[in-house]
């Protein structure tokens, strides 16, 4: 049986096989004869690829997934439904006929979905969330059983469970608007049938769940609480109160939102119950942020990150759980002919569990006990559709563009922890809060990307990055509304205007500020009355605590770059000759801006000349960090690169030293140079690079860091502490020719 993709390589060496003949011709010369008893089959998904001569050589057996149907798929669940939930088999069966073709046929008609879906999978998705839902009342070992009062009241949860599972099934593969007429035709169906609860009428259905009234529960303390009734909630009403650490890093803070509070909650729900989970979302929608939280914050004990073998058999120890997280699950390059490698040996393990030794040949290595949480964007812009071989195993988790007030709850609470205790402006946080996130909206639907422009892209990061710098400065020292204006519009020219090619594209993004700021009663001309608006941190040199303030004085700028200038000449042996001139000094006040930031990496786009290295440089001594760059020679190749990388990142992170990486265009001897840059840039780490001197070195510097912040010294705990230290520490710049 061969279980996969065919091509036009391997498949023609198989012709003589196929023949009557029955041989296999090896390169070799060799010639192998199958025995009459001995027949070959193809499990293939199309046949887009596989030549005439194959073809024609081979039986067909199509299936037609219409022809199946969606009964035997729930007449086989319901068949070995557990025991306790027999009673109610007959009521399931209702709500299967009733509702769930209609809706497959729903979201087929009216519903653009993010990632194509197959009925059977939908399907299967509803009926693995019902388990979820049943799990509790299933007798655990060592746990107390739940009373028969409780189990009498399981007919109420049960139409609720299916129309909760339905919702995050069928109709959670759609996009936003796909979401709002799936909730109009649910909500309409529900009534034409007559539900007893239906959800309530304000919002989506989306924007509830359910509260079972404690009878899932098996806690002491509500055995006797038979008045409560069963309901809908909003999910937010099930959130914990939020405030936030003044000692929090901006790149820590995490406020929980209708769309993270639900999603955390169904991967819980999901992973809990050892479901493989899809999460799917444009970038910036915070998949892999409420992904991480939800693995390394949330999880009962028995999910670990450790990993043992066992003859023939991998997992982890017995009584654990392992869970592999696989972000941007969808970027793997495509063959020549189409077929992904890392997807199908991921679909391997989903359909037999385990994959077939290269090594020792025909030895099948078992995985037990693991599970995968994939993560990726919608296929387009480099990335590749996936299989729906592979995706059939999973509940799909689709992230939405979040709601603008998603945004401004977010935004409000990060920007109103700020500018507490400062009366003059403390007011004006949700009016600041929304004319940003107007601009960024407005942006989003105008500025888009051409062949010329293809940096145009904007995301929900760099909406985050306009409060990011904001928060740089002192709040105490904004005397007026003017003094926040000014400080507003100079983080929002950093994070958008820096970003546009042309006066055109500048001169509209001014027009953009100006109509913003009159809504708060103010003139462009009285918050700017001269351009540029310059902030900084370097103009006290020397001194301990940098303050970012802005910058009048233009005289003294230009003598206190000169003199930083001065200063890095005397050290340096390669002498810096600049001329600093107005636009010069300008973008030295932005790539200081980025630097300063946790996390603060740039894209700096020029001609060759235009001074973009030696700049950095300069800004990379103001602000005391080391400056990396590597050396080409006519041999560097990957295993200099990796050691090059290796050293940085260690000086990085057990020497808890800053440093600004600085990569060119001309640097790219390989591609995957620039692949490695992204897992620095995305995780502060690079798969495979250190070997297990290197990796006891990290262990031994990280773990009284890991003790002091009150954590276990695990290994999983010690290198996160120490890709947190890389990422905080390393600032890459990479400087790329453009051409207008």
């Amino acid at each position: 049986m061969f279980d996969g993709p065919v091509d036009a390589v391997w498949i023609e060496n198989m012709n003589t096989v196929l023949d009557d003949n029955k041989k296999l011709c090896l390169s070799s010369g060799e010639i192998i004869k199958l025995t009459e008893a001995m027949t070959m089959m193809f499990e293939v998904q199309d046949l887009a690829v596989a030549s005439p001569a194959t073809v024609s050589r081979c039986g067909m057996v199509y299936l037609e997934p219409s022809i199946l149907g969606l009964t035997p798929f729930t007449e086989c669940w319901l068949r070995r439904i557990p025991a306790v939930m027999e009673p109610h088999k007959e009521q399931l069966e209702s709500l299967f006929s009733r509702f769930l073709q209609d809706s497959i046929q729903f979201v087929r008609q009216s519903v653009r979905e993010v990632i194509a879906s197959t009925d059977s999978n939908l399907v299967i998705s509803l009926l693995k969330l019902l388990e979820c839902f049943f799990q509790p009342f299933l007798p655990q070992e060592g746990q107390k059983t739940i009373p028969q009062e409780k189990l009498n009241r399981v007919g109420e949860l049960m139409e609720s469970w299916f129309f909760f599972s339905l919702v995050w099934s069928v109709g959670i593969t759609g996009d936003s608007d796909g979401r709002e007429l799936f909730s109009k035709f649910l909500r309409d169906k529900m009534v034409a049938e007559k539900v007893a609860l239906l959800f309530p009428e304000e919002g989506l259905v989306y924007d509830y769940v359910l509260d079972d009234a404690g009878i899932s529960s098996n806690a002491e303390d509500e055995d006797d609480d038979t008045q409560r009734k069963v309901r809908w909630v909003n999910w937010m009403e099930s959130s914990a109160p939020f405030s936030i650490d003044p000692e929090t890093s901006y790149s820590d803070i995490i406020v929980p939102t209708l769309d993270t509070v639900r999603m955390s909650h169904l991967l819980g729900m999901l992973l809990t119950n050892k479901k493989p989970v899809l999460c799917i979302g444009p970038t910036g929608t915070g998949k892999t942020l409420t992904v991480s939280d939800k693995l390394l914050k949330n999880m009962p004990l028995e999910y670990i990150s450790n990993f043992l073998m066992r003859k023939g058999v991998f997992g982890p120890p017995l009584g654990r759980y392992f869970i592999f997280f696989i972000d941007d699950m969808n970027m793997p390059a495509l063959e020549t002919y189409g077929a992904q490698p890392p997807i199908e040996l991921l679909r391997q393990w989903m359909d037999h569990g385990g994959w077939y030794d290269r090594k020792q040949i025909g030895v099948f290595k078992k995985l037990v006990d693991i599970n995968f949480l994939c993560a990726m964007g919608p296929p387009g812009g480099g990335r590749n559709p996936v299989s729906p071989r592979l995706t059939r195993h999973f509940n799909y988790l689709s992230f939405t563009e979040m709601a603008d007030s998603s945004k401004s709850r977010i935004f409000s609470s990060i920007l109103g922890s700020w500018m507490a205790g400062t009366p003059t402006i403390q007011h004006l946080t949700k009016q600041l809060v929304d004319a940003t996130i107007k601009v960024y909206n407005t942006i989003t639907s105008q500025l888009l990307p051409t062949p010329a422009k293809s940096h145009y892209t904007f995301n929900l990061r760099d909406l985050s990055k306009v409060f990011q710098g904001m928060l740089m400065a002192d709040a105490a020292k904004m005397e007026d509304k003017f003094s926040l204006l000014k400080l507003w519009y100079h983080e929002s020219c950093r994070v958008f205007q820096d970003r546009l090619v042309n006066e055109e594209d500048r001169s509209w993004f001014d027009e953009l500020m100006k109509g913003r700021m009159e809504e708060f009663g103010a003139t462009f001309q009285e918050v700017v009355p001269q351009q540029p608006v310059l902030y900084g941190d370097f103009m006290t040199s020397g001194s301990d605590s940098k303050a970012y303030q802005l910058i009048e004085d233009r005289a003294k700028l230009i003598r206190v770059m000169e003199e930083y200038m001065e200063d890095f000449n005397q050290i340096n042996t390669a002498k810096m000759r600049l001329v600093l001139f107005l636009d010069a000094i300008q973008h030295i006040c932005r790539i200081s801006r980025v630097l300063r930031q946790p996390l603060g990496n740039a894209l700096l786009l020029g001609v060759g000349g235009s001074g973009r290295q030696s700049l950095t440089r300069l800004a990379s001594y103001m602000a005391e960090y080391e400056c990396f760059q590597i050396e080409l020679s006519k041999n560097y190749g990957m295993a200099e690169w990796r050691e090059d990388i290796k050293g940085i990142l260690l000086k990085a992170g057990l020497q808890n030293t800053p440093i600004t990486f600085l990569f060119t265009d001309t640097q790219i001897k390989n591609e995957s140079f620039l692949e490695d840059i992204n897992n620095i840039l995305n995780s502060g780490d690079v798969p495979n690079l250190y070997g297990p001197e290197e990796q006891d070195q990290i262990v031994t510097v990280m773990k009284p860091v890991v003790q002091d912040m009150g954590q276990q010294p695990t290994k999983a705990n010690l290198m996160a502490a120490y890709t947190r230290r890389v990422q905080g520490n390393i600032h890459t710049v990479l400087c790329m020719r453009y051409h207008p």
